[in-house]
């Protein structure tokens, strides 16, 4: 296995719609931060090439982004070369809603319009990406991931705005259908472009689902990324889920968060915390993907230590890496 960074990890620090400097920022109901151990980017950056250099201060050698920031594909194919010179492999993701109905998916025409990434338009409510159909963006998607390198590409529905398995007005074996029904769609870009595509549970659905979807397209170009931490907020047991997910994983999102059960207020509460201070059982979960994943020796495992933006992302982080090289390491190649 190969440890990496998921730029999510640095969100209220580089994301333009997200980091605590943006004027935004101040209606948005969190605390600045008390105090920051890495200098952040500065607006005019080329945001790839900041996450690259924080990938390689840690030692990593892997980098997940969303391929709206890599820019054209120009800028894709430059940054890629980059990564490559540095010895750094990149995973891909774009957001687009799965469980969309017919119109937002465009399913009965060959039209594929142009869709293209805006970081102005980037907000909790609005993932940056533009573009006629559901379809139109994740095509666009496919074409910046394979001008940067790019092999592997996460489809990531989670969003407020979207359905999800707790949605009362449509059943969850319906959204089943119409996940299938989309990414099924999909499998000849993919098969194009030499990419393989990955369901990304996201605090939506479970594991379990997603694999009913993976199994029903029947393709070896559908896999899953699984975040280790994802399944407590759906109710589902992370080890049961692994097992389950594990014949198809082809990377993975190391995080932690910690359960409290209950509180002052008698309702029960999710954390997020450094690895290893949670309730995610990290070890047990990288021995199921070591004996059942077929790819396990190689497999990406990108660091996604998710802060509440008043705490020093890089602390956690440093932490996070230390710990995960130290308790774990019989399972790293690099």
């Amino acid at each position: 296995m190969r440890l990496g960074l998921s730029a999510e990890t640095y969100r209220w620090v580089a994301f333009p719609w997200m980091r605590a400097d943006a004027p935004g920022f101040r209606s948005s109901g969190h605390y600045a931060p008390y105090i920051l151990s890495t200098e952040v980017p500065a607006p005019d950056t080329y945001l790839p090439d900041w996450l690259l250099a924080r990938t390689l201060a840690h030692g990593l050698r892997v980098l997940t982004l969303d391929v709206g920031l890599l820019g054209d594909k120009s800028m894709a194919e430059s940054f890629g070369r980059r990564c490559t010179a540095a010895g750094v492999d990149l995973l891909g993701s774009v957001s687009l809603d799965l469980c969309g109905g017919d119109e937002q998916w465009k399913l009965g025409s060959t039209d594929e319009d142009s869709a293209w990434f805006n970081p102005e338009r980037a907000g909790p409510l609005h993932t940056g990406w533009i573009g006629s159909s559901e379809r139109s963006i994740a095509v666009e998607a496919m074409r910046r991931a394979r001008a940067a390198g790019i092999s592997v590409l996460s489809l990531v529905h989670g969003h407020p705005d979207r359905g999800h398995r707790y949605t009362r007005t449509i059943p969850v074996d319906e959204y089943v259908d119409r996940m299938t029904r989309n990414v099924a769609t999909l499998v000849p870009q993919a098969e194009t472009h030499g990419l393989v595509l990955a369901l990304e549970p996201h605090m939506d659905f479970r594991c379990a689902e997603f694999v009913q979807v993976v199994t029903a397209v029947n393709t070896s170009r559908l896999g899953l990324v699984m975040d280790f931490a994802d399944p407590l907020s759906v109710n589902e047991d992370p080890l049961v889920a692994i097992r389950e997910a594990a014949p198809h994983v082809v990377g993975v999102h190391l995080r932690d968060m910690r359960v409290q059960a209950l509180t002052e207020i008698a309702t029960g509460a999710f954390f997020h915390t450094p690895i290893g201070d949670g309730s995610v059982p990290i070890g047990e979960m990288l021995q199921v993907l070591h004996e059942e994943c077929p790819n396990a020796t190689s497999l990406p495992c990108c660091f996604k230590v998710v802060t509440r933006p008043e705490h020093d992302v890089e602390a956690w982080l440093t932490t996070s890496v230390a710990r995960v090289r130290e308790n774990h390491a019989r399972y790293w190649s690099d």
